[in-house]
Parts: structure tokens; C-alpha cells; sequence
């Protein structure tokens, strides 16, 4: 029988074959009998190391047959695949062969070609593209065997442990985090809660501990990890990781178990790293992570999901914390923030000087939010919360948004985030909470609210009253705003009408400032009343006809009990 680590095109002609097999029911299957079609494929992962550059296609093309082949295996739509995909997994313990290979990994193989190039791991290849496709064939692979057996591949794990634990960084932990988040997130996106359990449980120790050497208290520490430039890939594929960790904590929680949230551990360490990290990319993903940690939305760009993940209130209390400390440490003002990124470069296609809004946001969401989570203590008053918010709307100003009339602090935020409605709603959520708590522990009231409230930047009503000439008071935009899973926009409104209906004078107040200040038009309180009377009735039709996509008895009561308290004399 001729070996399947013959000459270069012949083997290429069998992969190509029996990839148009793995990819069609249809198409003719190969000649060769199962065992030679898995020594193909395990000869082209290895091929690059016994051909040379010249067959870095062939390798690539032979992992990609292997991420092929598991996903025509699952959904059933190949059945060539089946045997073969057996034994590379079982036999010739490709997974192995693929993330690290010792002599022990190689005894199994009776094949002596293949031993020759069983030498090292292509986790370890300095081939960026052999390397990723490594990965997320492994990948593919542990996440079958875990869908149909319940256990964590040994050698995987055994590497990826290794990696995790072990000094200096390199291409090998780099894929070894890589391949992590990947197969965690795919667990989580196919709702897979009893393996994510198993996997975040095995992973623990070995985790938590890159996490201490990556992310260290000690700023001198910090200080060097964060300055060595080679390691900043390694840095974000770590802040992937603890995102899909922070994803996966409703998996984990729901089994009583408790792994530690290393992204609240490390909290100081993160708040340092946004303004001290040299590369402009580290630092930002820095913050987005942290917001997210913030407003438990983990893992929204990829899981798909709405509403919030799970956050022990110690842990998000302990990132609020490490937050509104570095805003007592005049953290802000340290906060380096570039011109935007686009397709053509940086700075291209926006206005000249405005930095990078996406930072901007993530960074007064992260303030925000560590300021409402922030028990404030009735000797402190709203002196305290006001200092922090003072300090952020000075750097927002400093960093070019600025209001027109330039002194009106509530104006800022519905400046920021005009082109971000989920952040603004959260903002918006976010500053009346802090005003409802501060109007309680201060005892603000009727006449002192209005004016302490538009000094600390949180009056619910100018921020109200901004959105709603934003949008030009068009109630229906505010319907799609009501029936769309994208924003918090419903819990906003139902908190704010509470609010709205007891505070008729307060409202009156905002209004006379936002016409004295804003441009010629509809007056405030006209514009208002009009939005809402009109969405009731829009919202009452909808619901009648049975059109409306949920329950909305409070909403409209709110609604009715706010239009006839506002009704102009």
C-alpha cells in the first residue's frame, strides 16, 4: 500500500477530493479506505514541516477538511465524513498532533512516516495562518468530543494548562487562549450550560493564575507587563477570555459552584491599564471590557442574546469601586484618547480633531455606572457624587464634546451618545438613578432638586427633554424604541414616567431652561406633551389590535397618569 505521505500533489488531490465530499452529499467519494483517507489528512497537517513553505496550502487546506468534516458530522450532512473523522479523533489522535506533540502523543501511531513529523505542535508553528487554523480546527474538535462524550480532550487541556501556567508568553499560549475562548463561546451560543460548567471548572486554577501573572496589583509589576510591546496580542486574547468567563457565569452560577470573577479581581490593575498601556488598541479594549463587566452585557457582540448576564452584586460593587477610586486618583486626566479608526486609516472620514467617540463612551458609561453602584452615605451627600461627575464632564469637554451653550451639564451626555442608543439609554438610566438616590439620601426637594440636580449633571428631565428634541419629538421613534430588544429604552421610560408624574415643577423648570438655551421651534413642554400623548394612543391601538409584541397595561397606565398631570393650563 503507498504511503499517504507520498508526493505533494498527490496528496493535495486526495484532500481536494474528499473536501468536495465533506462539503457535498453528492459528490463521488474517495477511493481510499477510511484509514488512508485519516493518514491523508494527519500527513497534510504536518506536510508544511516535511515540504517546507512550499506546503503551507496543503496544511491549511488539510485543518480546514478537519473543521469541515465536524461540521458536516454534526449537522449530518455528509456521511463520507463520519468513519474518517473517527479515526483521526480516536486512532491517530489528531487533536494531539495538532496543539502538542511529545514522544508519549506519537506511540500511538504505527505509521513511520507520520512519527517523523511528530516533533512539535502546530500551536507552536511561527506560521500565523497554520496556527489560528491549528486552533480552530482543535477547536472544532474538542467541542464535538465534548458534545458526545461530556469529557475535555486530555492533550488539549494538558496544553492549554501548560501554556496557561507556564513563562514567557508566546505563539503556544496565544492559541491556547485563542482555542479556549473559541470553544467556550461556541458552547455558550449552542446553550450548552452543563459543559460550560465543566470547562470553566477544569480551566479555574490554570486561568486564574494567567490572570495574576497578566494582571498584576502591583503597578511596578503592571508597569512592565503592560510596556512589553510583544505580548500585547497575548493581552487582548486575554481580555477575550474574560469576556466569554464573564458570558459564562450564569452557566456556572446555576450549579451553586462559584469561580472567582477575575475581572472584578483585577479591577485596579484593568482601570490602570486604560490610561497606561502604550498601544492605543489595548487600552480601549481594556475599557470596553470593563463597561461590559459594568452593565453585565458580556459577550453581546457574539452570544446574541439580550437582557443581562449574571453579576454577583460583591462583584460588580468591587469593579465600581476600583473605578470610582481612580477617579479620586485624577485617573481621567491620564486617559490618552485618539482620532477614530476607519478603513483608511486614522482620523479619515470624521470631523477634524474629534477623538475616538466609541472610547469616550465606554469611558463614561464605566464612571457612570461605578458612580450609581456607589453607596453614597448622607455625611457625604452630593458632594462626593458630584466631585466624580464633575471630573467627568470636564474631561469629556477637554476631549471636544461640548454642548452648544457650553455650560449646561446635562447636555453632555445626549451629546455623546447620540450615535449609541443602547449606551445612551443606559446612561440615561444610569444618571436618573443616581438623581432618585441623591434626592433621597440629600432630601432634595421640589425647589432645591432642579438646581443641585443640573450642577451634578444628572437632572432626569433635561436629559429627557434632550432625547426628545433629538428626535424631534416624533413619538414614533420612540415606538421603535419601545419594541426593539436592542435597549433598555421600556425600563427607562417606565422609571422616568414614575418619576415625571410627581415632579410637575421640576419638569416645568427644564423645560424654561431648554427653551432659553436651545435654538427657535417647538417649546418643551408643548413638544413633550405632544410625544406622549401621541405615543399612548399609537401605543393603546397597537395593543387593542393585538399588534403590540407584549404586555403593556403598565406602560399605557404611566403613560395616561403622566399626559394628564403635564396638560397645559
Amino acid at each position: 500500500m503507498a504511503s499517504p505521505c507520498g508526493s505533494l500533489p498527490g496528496l493535495a488531490a486526495v484532500l481536494a477530493e474528499l473536501y468536495k465530499c465533506s462539503v457535498n452529499a453528492n459528490a463521488t467519494r474517495p477511493t481510499q479506505d477510511v484509514e488512508e483517507l485519516a493518514r491523508a489528512i494527519l500527513c497534510g497537517v504536518h506536510a508544511h514541516r516535511r515540504h517546507g513553505k512550499d506546503a503551507a496550502d496543503v496544511s491549511c487546506l488539510a485543518l480546514t477538511l478537519i473543521s469541515k468534516m465536524v461540521a458536516a458530522v454534526t449537522s449530518h450532512a455528509a456521511h463520507c465524513c463520519h468513519d474518517v473523522l473517527e479515526v483521526l479523533l480516536q486512532d491517530l489522535d489528531v487533536v494531539s498532533q495538532m496543539v502538542s506533540l511529545s514522544r508519549s502523543d506519537a506511540t500511538a501511531n504505527a505509521n513511520a512516516n507520520v512519527l517523523l513529523l511528530l516533533q512539535v505542535g502546530n500551536f507552536s508553528c511561527e506560521d500565523h495562518v497554520i496556527r489560528h487554523m491549528a486552533a480552530k480546527s482543535a477547536s472544532a474538535c474538542v467541542v464535538y468530543q465534548l458534545q458526545e462524550s461530556g469529557v475535555v480532550n486530555p492533550a488539549w487541556r494538558g496544553t492549554c494548562e501548560r501554556a496557561l501556567l507556564s513563562l514567557p508568553a508566546g505563539p503556544r499560549l496565544d492559541a491556547c487562549l485563542w482555542s479556549l475562548t473559541c470553544v467556550l463561546q461556541k458552547l455558550l451560543r449552542d446553550n450548552r450550560q452543563e459543559l460550560v460548567r465543566t470547562l470553566v471548572t477544569a480551566f479555574d486554577a490554570s486561568v486564574s493564575a494567567a490572570a495574576a501573572r497578566f494582571l498584576p496589583a502591583g503597578h511596578a509589576v503592571a508597569n512592565a507587563v503592560a510596556n512589553d510591546d510583544a505580548i500585547a496580542d497575548t493581552f487582548c486574547l486575554l481580555l477575550d477570555l474574560l469576556e466569554v468567563l464573564l458570558a459564562a457565569s450564569a452557566a456556572v452560577a446555576s450549579s451553586g459552584a462559584r469561580s472567582p470573577n477575575l475581572t472584578s479581581v483585577h479591577a485596579a490593575a484593568l482601570m490602570a491599564d486604560v490610561s497606561r498601556a502604550p498601544h492605543y488598541f489595548v487600552r480601549k479594549r481594556v475599557a470596553l471590557l470593563l463597561k461590559r463587566a459594568l452593565l453585565r452585557k458580556a459577550g453581546e457582540d457574539w452570544l446574541g442574546a439580550c437582557g443581562e448576564t449574571a453579576a454577583p452584586p460583591a462583584d460588580v460593587g468591587r469593579l465600581a469601586a476600583a473605578a470610582v477610586d481612580a477617579v479620586a486618583a485624577d485617573w481621567l486626566p491620564s486617559i490618552r484618547v485618539e482620532l477614530p479608526s476607519y478603513l483608511g486609516g486614522t482620523g479619515g472620514g470624521g470631523e477634524a480633531g474629534k477623538c475616538d467617540t466609541a472610547m469616550l463612551r465606554a469611558v463614561s458609561l464605566l464612571v457612570i455606572k461605578s458612580v450609581q453602584h456607589r453607596p453614597t452615605s448622607a455625611a457625604a451627600g452630593a458632594g462626593e457624587t458630584g466631585v466624580h461627575l464633575a471630573r467627568l464632564w470636564r474631561f469629556l469637554r477637554e476631549k471636544g464634546v461640548r454642548p452648544p451653550d457650553g455650560r449646561h451639564d446635562c447636555a453632555v451626555l445626549p451629546l455623546l451618545f447620540a450615535e449609541q442608543d443602547d449606551d445612551l439609554m443606559e446612561a440615561a438610566k444610569a444618571a436618573l438613578a443616581i438623581f432618585l438616590r441623591l434626592r433621597d439620601v440629600c432630601g432634595w426637594d421640589e425647589s432645591t432638586g432642579d438646581q443641585s440636580s443640573c450642577a451634578a449633571g444628572c437632572n432626569p428631565h433635561c436629559h429627557f427633554l434632550f432625547f426628545l428634541r433629538a428626535v424631534s419629538w416624533d413619538h414614533r421613534i420612540l415606538l421603535d424604541f419601545l419594541v426593539s430588544a436592542e435597549t433598555c429604552f421600556l425600563e427607562y421610560l417606565l422609571r422616568y414616567l414614575r418619576h415625571l408624574r410627581s415632579d410637575r415643577r421640576g419638569f416645568a423648570a427644564s423645560c424654561r431652561r431648554l427653551d432659553a438655551e436651545g435654538p427657535p421651534g417647538t417649546g418643551a413642554w408643548a413638544g413633550a406633551w405632544d410625544c406622549l400623548v401621541r405615543l399612548r394612543l399609537l401605543v393603546a391601538r397597537l395593543h387593542r389590535n393585538k399588534l403590540f409584541p407584549y404586555k403593556a397595561d403598565a406602560l399605557l397606565r404611566l403613560l395616561t397618569q403622566t399626559a394628564e398631570r403635564l396638560r397645559p393650563d
